[in-house]
């Protein structure tokens, strides 16, 4: 995989739960569908038309046989050639007539270059288990490696684009389904990272299929044979109608920011999170994003590759030596004066010319707030639980005092029932008539 970046952990397999049935845009999802299925129909039925053919050959006088025998091997070379064309139009029981069966090519043997009609699903959590040397591991570098995004594309939109797929919303839900269980395929990955991977792989596949769109459109001479020439053409048709024209044009503007110009960088294909590995191992140590964006953007003699790049190199150094003058205790960290300088983050959650390796160096509203909202409701609970700890303490201590005070009332209530019968006892004897004589 180059760099090291995708590694095997140690120790590590999964079992992945595969699916036998077959997913795609129009393809049916039939029992037995597949080439050992077709093989064996196929094989009865022309085992049936042979067999049929020398029972005849016998019933004919022996004055016919050699023309007989000559048409019997006719017929059989036909069926055969017939075989060959119609080995996909096999029915699927004796009553039902021939059902159209697209060609059914395993994922994994299939070149990449030809669309993939059908492919087993496999488990989200896990991918391909049997990929050991192509694994996604938690801390290697995922959909920033160039071997990574080229898995990407050639299993989405390099491999089956049958519609004006101008961008990822306009994308049949099948279609995008279809495309991840292809890339799922070619690498296996922890299930304690199963969802990232995921989203990175819908983030990357998203912005690769606008950026292909972009080129089909705007470059006549783009070479897009996996594209059919009526799909092309209809993307442009759409492209061209107003309100997509008003769209992409704003996007412009909102790349290219408050200036006509736009931030490029001089690391040509080879994304900002590779650059921010390679210049670690150079450094010896962690790399600050400001060191990352000079390595990017400007020559080893200091030269940015346009004002733009090199005003927001400026702006940084400008508020850097303002940092110096404060107190030390509120001073800013470099981080946070870069990311002031390059405008902070985007309404797409990205930041201005750190690219792929933005991750690696701040953290993202939405995780903050997120982070915060947990925070915030652990403590609402660890407050709740010491209030009912409380209040179960309290409860307790009053349980005690009632029971202690019941035992009392018990004890007085037992000598009063004493008293009472001492005195009911003595009034027996007082009223008790004496014996007396009789005369």
């Amino acid at each position: 995989m180059g760099g090291g970046a995708i590694i095997r952990p140690p120790g590590y397999r999964s079992n992945a739960q595969t699916s036998s049935h077959i997913i795609g845009e129009e393809t049916p999802q039939l029992s037995n569908y597949g080439h050992e299925a077709e093989a064996n129909t196929l094989n009865q039925v022309l085992n049936y038309r042979s067999n049929a053919a020398t029972s005849m050959l016998h019933r004919v006088p022996n004055s016919v046989t050699h023309v007989a025998s000559t048409i019997h091997h006719q017929a059989a070379s036909n069926m055969n050639m017939a075989a060959a064309n119609t080995a996909h139009q096999v029915p699927n029981t004796a009553s039902q007539g021939p059902h159209q069966v697209p060609q059914t090519t395993p994922l994994h043997s299939a070149d990449a270059t030809h669309n993939r009609e059908a492919i087993t699903v496999l488990s989200d959590e896990t991918g391909n288990p049997e990929k050991v040397d192509y694994v996604l591991h938690p801390d290697g570098l995922w959909f920033p490696h160039r071997v990574v995004v080229g898995k990407v594309s050639g299993t989405s939109y390099k491999t089956y684009f049958k519609g004006p797929y101008c961008n990822w919303k306009m994308t049949p839900p099948q279609v995008q389904q279809r495309w991840w269980n292809a890339f799922k395929h070619e690498f296996s990955w922890d299930p304690s990272v199963a969802k990232l991977v995921k989203k990175g792989w819908k983030s990357k596949v998203s912005r690769l299929l606008s950026g292909m769109v972009s080129k089909m459109c705007n470059q006549p001479d783009y070479n897009a044979e996996w594209c059919p020439p009526t799909t092309r053409e209809e993307m442009i048709q759409i492209r061209e109608e107003e309100e997509n024209k008003k769209k992409s044009n704003q996007c412009s503007k909102n790349r290219n920011g408050n200036g006509d110009q736009k931030i490029h960088h001089r690391q040509g294909s080879i994304s900002t999170e590779e650059v921010r590995l390679k210049l670690a191992k150079k450094l010896g140590r962690p790399p600050t994003p400001s060191e990352v964006y000079f390595e990017t953007h400007a020559d080893s003699g200091g030269r940015f590759v346009n004002a733009k790049a090199e005003a927001v190199w400026n702006d940084y150094k400008n508020r850097k030596d303002a940092n110096l003058q404060c107190e030390v205790e509120n001073r800013r960290t470099d981080d946070e004066l870069f990311l002031e300088a390059t405008g902070g983050w985007s309404d797409k959650g990205r930041i201005c010319g750190l690219g792929a390796a933005t991750d690696s160096f701040y953290e993202r509203p939405e995780d903050r707030r997120t982070k915060k909202s947990r925070s915030d409701y652990a403590m609402e609970q660890k407050k709740e639980l010491l209030e009912t700890k409380e209040n179960l303490a309290q409860t307790q201590e009053n349980l005690a005092e009632t029971q202690t005070k019941l035992a009392e009332t018990q004890k007085q209530l037992d000598a009063l029932h004493e008293q009472v019968r001492l005195i009911v006892q003595a009034n027996n004897l007082s009223v008790t008539p004496t014996s007396t004589s009789s005369p």
